[in-house]
């Protein structure tokens, strides 16, 4: 009996493991065939200066942590490291791509797919960050469901095996709740130091997470005020020396000079990246969604978004379990709302607030704290009659299971992936929210033959020319145009928009991995208005005009 309880008890975690080992297996298909997105060789590219030259200075975008890990794995492969003094200017989209060209084409895809293994363990590691977060808050049956919620997301999926910054960021603030989850129950000085290292983790992994720390000392601050001024100053005190500590030690091991720079409160180069954010958030960016062009911020960009790329069934849960936390018991509720709601509400409001609208994965960290409060049904479900009991854990089975099945028939284009009804994915989105430049293998193994026009929308180093027998489409006047054409969706609704409004009124005659649009003309197109939604998918094998006559 005591074997068959233990066993019993395990069982949320195994689940959890069972769906963690599917999805890294989906994840790791994709992280081979899916070719380099819009950032990840400058990623690359800057991981590796900084671990074997120690150089932070490649790329404006700080902290360098999660670029050096990444870039780890890649070293074992061996890449072709262009001479530094070409990087002289700090031209780090110049550079990487000299770094991408320097490579031969099978080298690239080996050096891509090894840059992509930490983000991947990442990726997984926030499942059981919030199984933890949640076991912590609410159980253990809890967190698998936290835990699950994050995993049965194509969006997850799509962005977890890339080389990129959301997703560490997103681990890095989900143990940081969790720490100070902890930290409340606890009230002990060694929870409080774990407390101060996964904040020290949160502010090395991204700017945006000085926010965390600000809002968690605060948290530190509050709580501890009843036990006197004096004490309260010093736990928030101790919490934030061993932030500051753990924010300079991976720049001291990546650049040592670094401590030869006259600033206290950071590393200099970390001020240099505040800097370089706050210049870069005030560009105007090209935006597009759901037919509507635009550019800079939109408010609505993100609820929008999050009905286009997330499961409709997991939505219904992450408002749902959400709305049951009002119904926890009152510790978890206070502790669920101080080291979960607060943090998640001010990166929230940072996110929506700014004019970045690239893409939900700027939101990964909050879909991360959200799924640990939606799993505060589980208590709440708990405690209510037996037939409702059943009804709603039936329910919350069905909507899971569904948005399981939609990550796994996602693949493998689940970056592209959008809901119904909100289909075909390129008339509806763009950028990393459909087409960050992953379809190039697919554009280069179906344009042999072919001599198409083209435009790629990818990173540096990577264009039409590297497409044998491509045409570059952009440098063509129209009426010269005849034949294949293959465009990708970012450059068609955002990117180069202006440019190829004409090409919207005709309708693609195939798809290439949810992104690259292709067309066929019999005779050179018209140059006429056009909508800033793309026409759907033809009927016949030819490009025919859908819009205004």
């Amino acid at each position: 009996m005591t074997a068959n309880v233990a066993w019993v008890r395990r069982l949320p975690f195994v689940l959890l493991a069972i769906a963690a080992a599917g999805f890294l297996a989906l994840g790791l298909s994709e992280a081979r065939s899916d070719s380099p997105t819009y950032d990840e060789p400058v990623y690359v590219a800057a991981g590796i200066a900084a671990l074997l030259h120690h150089d932070l200075a490649f790329n404006a975008e700080h902290p360098p942590l999660p670029k050096a890990l990444a870039a780890l794995p890649v070293l074992a492969v061996h890449p072709a490291v262009p001479a530094t003094a070409s990087c002289a200017d700090d031209n780090e989209r110049t550079c990487s791509a000299q770094f991408v060209q320097a490579q031969s084409a099978d080298r690239l895809r080996d050096i891509t797919f090894a840059s992509r293994l930490v983000p991947l363990l990442e990726a997984v590691g926030v499942a059981f960050a919030a199984y933890a977060l949640a076991a912590e808050l609410f159980g253990a049956r809890a967190g698998a469901l936290a835990g699950l919620i994050w995993l049965a997301s194509p969006l997850v999926l799509g962005i977890g095996h890339l080389d990129g910054t959301d997703v560490p960021f997103a681990l890095a603030v989900t143990l940081s709740s969790w720490a100070l989850a902890r930290w409340l129950r606890l009230r002990t000085i060694r929870a409080l130091v774990w407390t101060g290292l996964a904040l020290a983790l949160t502010a090395g992994t991204s700017i945006s997470g000085a926010l965390v720390v600000l809002v968690s000392l605060a948290v530190i601050l509050g709580a501890s005020w009843r036990s006197g001024v004096r004490r309260a100053l010093a736990h928030t005190g101790l919490a934030a020396a061993l932030t500051w500590i753990g924010l300079w030690i991976p720049y001291v091991i990546l650049d040592p000079p670094v401590l030869t720079h006259p600033t206290v409160i950071a590393p200099k180069p970390y001020l240099d990246g505040v800097s370089y954010l706050a210049s870069y958030n005030a560009s105007g960016i090209h935006g597009y969604l759901l037919g509507v062009a635009y550019t800079g911020g939109r408010w609505w960009f993100w609820p929008l978004s999050l009905l286009i790329k997330y499961p409709a069934p997991i939505l219904l849960l992450l408002v749902g379990g959400a709305v049951a936390w009002w119904w926890t018991d009152r510790d978890a509720r206070r502790r669920t709302l101080l080291a979960v709601g607060l943090p998640a509400i001010v990166l929230a409001a940072f996110t929506v607030a700014g004019p970045l609208n690239i893409g939900v994965r700027l939101l990964l960290p909050v879909l991360a704290l959200w799924a640990v409060a939606a799993s505060s049904i589980v208590p709440v479900v708990q405690r209510i009659g037996i037939a409702w009991r059943r009804a709603l854990t039936a329910t919350a089975a069905v909507l899971l299971a569904a948005g399981v099945a939609s990550t796994a028939l996602s693949f493998p284009t689940s970056l592209a992936w959008t809901a119904p009804p909100f289909t075909p994915g390129y008339a509806v989105a763009t950028d990393s929210n459909l087409d960050w430049g992953q379809g190039f293998y697919a554009l280069r193994s179906w344009s042999k033959g072919r001599d198409p026009w083209v435009t790629y929308f990818g990173p540096r180093g990577l264009s039409e020319s590297d497409i044998p027998g491509a045409r570059p489409l952009l440098a063509a006047v129209p009426s010269e145009v005849s034949g294949w054409v293959a465009v990708s969706a970012t450059a068609l609704t955002s990117a180069d928009s202006a440019r190829l409004a004409w090409l919207r009124n005709y309708c693609p005659v195939d798809v290439l991995a949810g992104t690259i649009l292709v067309y066929r003309f019999q005779q050179p197109p018209l140059v006429l208005p056009a909508p800033a939604r793309p026409a759907t998918q033809c009927a016949g094998p030819w490009s025919t005009r859908t819009g205004p006559r």
